[in-house]
């Protein structure tokens, strides 16, 4: 399916530190990247978050991820998987993915600019949270970079976006990785 491929894994806990290191340790590798974001009274909003970079072949990239949530107690899972991503190769292919489902009935839950990449959020029919994500970057150092800036560490949501937006740009002929970024 043009060229999708796994990229995140993001697991929710409220042993951060625990999880972090056990990652660490199978992986054998830091850290690669930590932040705090700005508090939320949303329990599904992560007060503290970790990646684990452990792939890079442009545009595609492999992470597992490790978000602090609050624990919800019985019911709701304060554990296990938050969310997973997919990778689409650009972000001509993730619009004509947001076609497609949008076609089927299925419209994203979210649409962001994360900054490293944009991302368009859907809940499957079991409602699993699901990322469908392009780069926004041409190269890992440029996104490594922007994830070392304090902008991106202290509001790794970024800012929304209207996919419907961006594919009425891209019809009249705008540069996708240009509108992306535009407010």
């Amino acid at each position: 399916m043009s060229g999708i491929r796994l990229a995140e894994v993001v697991l929710r806990t409220t042993d951060y530190d625990r999880l972090c290191d056990f990652y660490s340790r199978l992986l054998g590798q830091p850290r690669s990247v930590e932040m705090t974001p700005p508090k939320s009274e949303d329990p599904d909003e992560p007060t503290r978050i970790c990646f684990f970079d452990f792939y890079f072949d442009h545009p595609y990239t492999e992470r597992i991820a490790v978000f602090e949530c609050a624990d919800l107690g019985p019911g709701r899972s304060s554990r296990g998987l938050h969310h997973f991503q997919l990778r689409t190769p650009t972000a001509d292919v993730l619009l004509d993915l947001y076609s497609t489902l949008k076609a089927a009935g299925f419209l994203p839950v979210e649409a962001s600019n994360h900054g490293p990449g944009t991302s368009f959020y859907y809940l499957d029919p079991d409602g699993n949270r699901i990322e469908l994500s392009s780069l926004n970057f041409s190269s890992r150092q440029e996104m490594q970079d922007f994830m070392a800036t304090e902008e991106f560490k202290t509001n790794p949501n970024g800012f929304p976006l209207d996919p419907e937006r961006l594919l009425k740009g891209r019809e009249a002929g705008r540069d996708l990785s240009a509108l992306v970024w535009e407010r």
